[in-house]
């Protein structure tokens, strides 16, 4: 990517900040991010990792060297006996990364609670206000909860909106203030304000340290520029870290000049003087000169000097060089971990290899600064780092696909593992047993890892591994008393699945339904009930115990409905879908008719008792599915119509549960039509339900606001008319579709209609039309340059063009189409473009030429190698008298 020019940046780029009233807020711009960009949660899952501050003689040594004055500015507002409220701000060269603002405040971290400032706790909480995307970025919102459970207080984060974990946060904190328990929250990585003004405590007694890469503008701020390391500085930190990674040698303090050329090619940026010394300490006959040689002459060096970056990159490659191929290729498979850290069970699995060949590469790994320790058994990646090893595992073309399914399986299996000694402890085992406290202390470390393969599995399209993660963290909710964490994880279950999926999806979505509105039955007979439904033994039932299978879906069914009487009606919205699912699920196995109709129908009560219109939209579409049938075709179709009602009356139907619901409705629709349309035994063509069908499925998408889908819609349903034998409503319909089409610029799907209008044309015998609709088809794709679209455009006007005699035309568009697959190179394109035009040379009366053309695409098919076209060819030439003798 190109660099920006150096020479226009300034050394230091002040930045300012502030806090809400009474807060006492530092901040330093930052540059690590700790969180996975490489694979992505979906909206609103970003992972929240939120750390424990300790005091400098129980953290992980770091060699931390210069910045006295920084360091004294923010211990002087981190000091309780300082009462000016503001906050410090530390940035740097914009786009330089590797600066150490991290760094900084990490250690001030560590000295403010050292000297015992903050009783109350400190916490570290990575914002993640980089991400590429930014539904990854954390919000306050999404903080409230790790933070509330960090500060101690489990299990009391109610199942509320967002405003009131606001309240019960600030609240805590404004009662540890009163206890003269003083907090610090480090906010690091934060790109605006919107990530921390929420954040920002009330009292005064507390403290705030922010890093960010850009100017945030928040009231009563200070400013701390930070640049990079002093000359003296930069040759310090190599020298000291140099002794921690080899204590008797001398190569650095023997070598000033040579060590000095490194500060200055590296920029005198700690990260690439980490890099450095690592790279000397596994180098025992490298000299400091020589490094410096080296990375002077390295690729690309000229761009890192222009803006620092690269700086860093020719630091990592010097580095990778430098790897084994084992070690290179951990290094570059490593970003497939999903999560914020890794540890030797995730190399292994990595690697497909056992534990103890992984130990020694990790630890190598880390020795050379390509992976950070971060505690006992745990490593992480600078982001740029895994940026690079991204970078070289795409050029490099390593298997992706095989590595993340491993380490999905050792997640998954590990968690249900470890969820199911949970389980098993609410019954048999003390609390503090130590199979317990061993399953909570995996879940604590691994949490942040298991949510993001949580959406690993759904990049990965493996939706059983993150379900059953999830089902793992249902049990860790449940046995903490985590009520809200509980809600949102069951849902996600249920989310993963479609009433469309196999029935082991179906059960599951069934579990996280039961789960949620157990969850929301906050204790009781019913509520234990609920969330105690076992998805693997009701999957077994189905199997082998249909009766039993009866009995449990009944049980649950009218437990819910007990539940229901005690519940408010944010816990009454989830048992309709609950409802719904047990309706889906006796409707899908046939174990209970009678079942199906007391679901639903108490599925349809308790929405018009709630006043839902949405979900009562969903009711009646249900409703009218159970009704596609020949004598209750109207009925059904009254349902929908009743569906339909309640949509065009009601507020904020572009959310995307609405339009859910109109995907569901308008497809019901769409099913009436094709059961109109389409011979089925027992139903017959009635011209004013197909138009009610019609009606329905338009209205709806024209109230949405969505005009292509309503243009998709009409292609439809004049596909159906047009296969059922009724040319002037499909022709009209596709009319209709070409016209929204092109008032929404679609091109390509004008294109299509057009098409599908020329084939409508030719069946109804009007040819002048259907050469008129195909040429006008081939010139819209041409234009598109959608090379494929435009030989099926042309390849249908020429069979058009013959339907009028007009033969010499006919046999040019044909030939012009073979011309466009010799284009292609594709030898499958060539030969049913040959065989085309062998069809229409035929019927143009020009028999020598036809099979003159039709030897050709022979030839071509058995060039292609692929026997089954040869074949498929061959018999399509011999039924059409084109095979050449």
């Amino acid at each position: 990517m190109p660099s920006p020019d150096r020479r226009n940046l300034p050394h230091q780029v002040r930045q300012s900040a502030s806090a809400s009233t009474g807060a006492r807020v530092v901040q330093a711009g930052g540059d690590l991010q700790y969180t996975e960009v490489h694979h992505h949660l979906p909206a609103n899952d970003a992972v929240v990792v939120v750390e424990r501050v300790l005091p400098r003689a129980e953290a992980v040594a770091e060699v931390f060297v210069g910045r006295e004055g920084e360091v004294g500015s923010v211990l002087g507002i981190l000091d309780p006996a300082h009462e000016a409220s503001g906050m410090v701000v530390v940035s740097a060269v914009a786009g330089l990364a590797g600066i150490g603002k991290t760094a900084l405040v990490r250690v001030c971290a560590m000295e403010a609670v050292s000297r015992g400032w903050f009783p109350g706790g400190a916490l570290f909480v990575d914002l993640n206000g980089y991400a590429p995307q930014p539904d990854q970025r954390i919000l306050p919102r999404q903080a409230y909860g790790p933070l509330l459970h960090t500060l101690g207080r489990d299990g009391t984060v109610h199942t509320a909106p967002a405003q009131q974990h606001a309240l019960e946060y600030h609240r805590l904190l404004e009662d540890l203030a009163a206890r003269e328990r003083a907090v610090l929250l480090v906010l690091d990585n934060a790109s605006t304000t919107d990530q921390i003004a929420d954040l920002l405590p009330r009292s005064r007694r507390h403290r705030v340290v922010v890093t960010s890469r850009h100017t945030l503008t928040v009231r009563g701020s200070r400013t701390l520029d930070l640049g990079t390391l002093a000359r003296a500085d930069a040759v310090a930190l190599i020298r000291r870290q140099f002794e921690q990674l080899s204590a008797w040698d001398g190569r650095v303090r023997d070598d000033e000049a040579g060590t000095l050329r490194l500060c200055e090619l590296c920029e005198n940026l700690p990260l690439a003087l980490h890099i450095v010394t690592a790279l000397l300490a596994r180098s025992p006959s490298l000299t400091p000169d020589e490094l410096a040689d080296d990375l002077a002459h390295a690729r690309s060096r000229l761009d890192l000097l222009d803006d620092g970056e690269r700086a860093v990159r020719a630091a990592f490659e010097l580095s990778y060089q430098r790897l084994s191929p084992e070690q290179a290729r951990l290094f570059r498979i490593l970003p497939v971990n999903p999560g914020p850290h890794f540890g030797i069970a995730t190399a292994a699995q990595l690697l497909g290899k056992d534990p103890r060949s992984s130990r020694p590469l990790l630890h190598e790994l880390s020795r050379a600064h390509m992976i950070e320790h971060v505690g006992a058994g745990a490593w992480r990646q600078h982001d740029l780092i895994r940026d690079y090893a991204i970078e070289l595992s795409t050029a490099c073309l390593d298997d992706q696909k095989a590595p993340a399914a491993r380490l999905l399986d050792h997640y998954s299996i590990k968690a249900a593992g470890t969820g199911e000694v949970l389980r098993t402890a609410r019954r048999d085992a003390p609390a503090d047993s130590e199979a317990v406290q061993s399953a909570l202390a995996w879940f604590d470390q691994e949490q942040p890892n298991l949510q993001a393969a949580v959406a690993m599995g759904v990049t990965f399209d493996d939706a059983d591994a993150a379900l059953r993660i999830l089902e793992a963290f249902v049990r860790l909710h449940r046995f903490r008393g985590q009520t809200a964490e509980l809600v949102d994880t069951s849902q996600k279950i249920a989310a993963l699945t479609t009433p469309g999926d196999e029935r082991d999806h179906t059960v599951w979505a069934l579990a996280g339904l039961s789960w949620t509105l157990g969850a929301y039955s906050n204790g009781g007979a019913e509520a234990e009930r609920l969330l105690d439904f076992d998805r693997e033994q009701f999957l077994s039932s189905l199997a082998d115990d249909p009766r039993a299978a009866r009995t449990q879906l009944n049980t649950l069914f009218d437990t819910a409905r007990k539940s229901c009487s005690r519940l408010r009606d944010e816990g009454r919205h989830a048992a309709v879908p609950l409802f719904h699912q047990i309706y889906h699920l006796a409707s899908m196995t046939g174990l209970d008719t009678r079942l199906e109709s007391e679901a639903l129908t108490a599925a349809s009560r308790l929405a018009h008792r709630l006043g839902d219109d949405r979900l009562q939209v969903v009711c009646h579409v249900l409703e009218a599915r159970r009704k596609i049938a020949p004598r209750s075709i109207g009925a059904c179709l009254t349902a929908l119509e009743e569906a339909l009602e309640l949509l065009t009356r009601s507020a904020d139907t572009h959310a995307p549960p609405w339009q859910d619901a109109c995907r569901q409705l308008t497809a019901t629709a769409l099913g009436v039509a094709d059961a109109l349309l389409t011979p089925r035994k027992g139903f017959r063509y009635d011209s004013g339900h197909a138009e009610r069908a019609f009606h329905i499925c338009r209205t709806t998408w024209r109230y949405m606001d969505a005009p292509g889908s309503e243009a998709t819609a009409l292609r439809r349903f004049a596909a159906l008319r047009h296969h059922a034998g009724f040319p002037a409503e499909a022709i009209s319909h596709y009319l209709d579709a070409v016209r929204i089409y092109e008032g929404l610029n679609r091109q390509k799907d004008v294109g299509g209609a057009l098409l599908d209008l020329s084939a409508v044309h030719t069946a109804a015998g009007h040819p002048e039309n259907a050469v008129r609709t195909a040429e006008r088809a081939a010139a819209v794709f041409e234009a598109e340059q959608d090379l494929p679209s435009t030989r099926q455009a042309l390849d249908v006007l020429a069979l058009a063009l013959l339907a009028l005699g007009r033969s010499d035309e006919a046999i040019a568009a044909s030939t012009r189409s073979e011309q466009m697959a010799v284009t292609t190179g594709d030898l499958g394109d060539r030969t049913s473009a040959a065989a085309a035009l062998a069809q229409v040379l035929q019927r143009s009366g020009r028999g020598k030429e036809a099979r003159r053309t039709a030897r050709r695409a022979l030839k071509l098919a058995k060039a292609a190698d692929e026997p089954e076209l040869y074949y498929s060819l061959h018999n399509w030439l011999a039924d059409n008298g084109l095979l050449p003798d």
